[in-house]
């Protein structure tokens, strides 16, 4: 079965003790942090407070997205606030390599992201390296954005190199997701879905979302 990803960066954090119990009983299996400078997207993403504030309040598996221009400094500061996972974007960085095992030193997994207009075949060297591989189906910054199907042949060629060398690395996919474009995600190859909107904004609940997801 797919594995969701709640992303919450438009949740309401006022209301963090309504929403985080739901996630729970919905059987999320990850929570996503988006975690932006302002610089290489423009917005400042979610209050990195709110994640150390609700490691202590769940078990959840903790995934921080970084859409950063300097993510190798924020490494240490998010081991030590308990996130499970630390993605970096291709883009942001010169060193991936140095990036990966810092990130590791830290007991961290890693994950490796592509932006919406980045060739999938930027990531390909690393894959052997790290534990997922993200590919952006909208423009990295802001949540809401309708899905980008052409993404799926990014999906689908991360698919076939990853199968043909028999890699463990999963394969995520995050912007514009719901039950129906989760569907074509799947059918392509993914094993991670991300959904914020998809998940709040879903109009029968949270739950129902959730399980609409699992299904795809």
């Amino acid at each position: 079965m797919v594995k969701i990803a709640a992303s919450v960066l438009n949740a309401d954090f006022s209301k963090w003790q309504e929403w985080l119990p739901k996630l729970e009983e919905a059987k999320v299996d990850r929570i996503q942090w988006d975690i932006m400078d302002n610089k290489y997207v423009p917005n400042n993403g979610v209050d990195k407070k709110w994640l150390a504030e609700l490691r202590n309040h769940t078990k959840i598996f903790f995934e921080s997205h970084h859409m950063v221009k300097k993510p190798e400094e924020q490494v240490t500061e998010f081991a030590e606030m308990g996130s499970n996972m630390f993605i970096f974007h291709i883009e942001t960085t010169s060193e991936p390599l140095k990036l990966i095992e810092k990130i590791e030193e830290h007991g961290m997994k890693v994950g490796i992201a592509v932006n919406n207009q980045t060739p999938v075949e930027k990531i390909f060297p690393y894959l052997d390296k790290v534990d997922l591989a993200l590919v952006m189906t909208v423009e990295a910054g802001f949540g809401g954005q309708s899905f980008v199907e052409k993404n799926l042949e990014k999906v689908k060629a991360l698919r076939k190199k990853i199968d043909s060398e028999k890699l463990d690395c999963k394969i995520e996919v995050d912007g514009g997701i719901d039950a129906k474009t989760g569907a074509l995600c799947v059918a392509s190859g993914v094993d991670v879905l991300v959904s914020g909107s998809g998940i709040f904004k879903h109009p029968k609940g949270i739950a129902e979302a959730v399980k609409e997801l699992h299904k795809s």
